[in-house]
């Protein structure tokens, strides 16, 4: 019998790899991925979400908009912003 797969967190790992395959400047450094217990809380404009992998000026942010739908995109490391628990303003990831 074969295990249940989780499609959600597939779909959330192909999104992922799509980004990795589109990042801005490919000539941008190695994709670095933080550790799951060390992805900062980030902001990015009005967006609110997770920082998750970086190249040299480049990271990855992951978030949830208001319809529950799971995004991830590289914007330029002067973009983001950490933030803290109490400021954090987005969805549960």
């Amino acid at each position: 019998m074969r295990p249940k797969q989780d499609s959600i967190a597939f779909a959330r790992m192909m999104a992922q790899i799509e980004a990795d395959d589109n990042h801005p400047r490919p000539d941008d450094g190695k994709i670095i991925e933080l550790d799951l217990g060390k992805q900062p809380l980030v902001r990015v404009g009005e967006i609110y979400g997770r920082a998750i992998k970086y190249t040299r000026s480049f990271g990855m942010v992951e978030w949830v908009d208001d319809g529950r739908i799971y995004h991830v995109e590289w914007f330029p490391a002067g973009q983001i912003k950490r933030v803290d628990q109490e400021a954090w303003r987005g969805r549960p990831l």
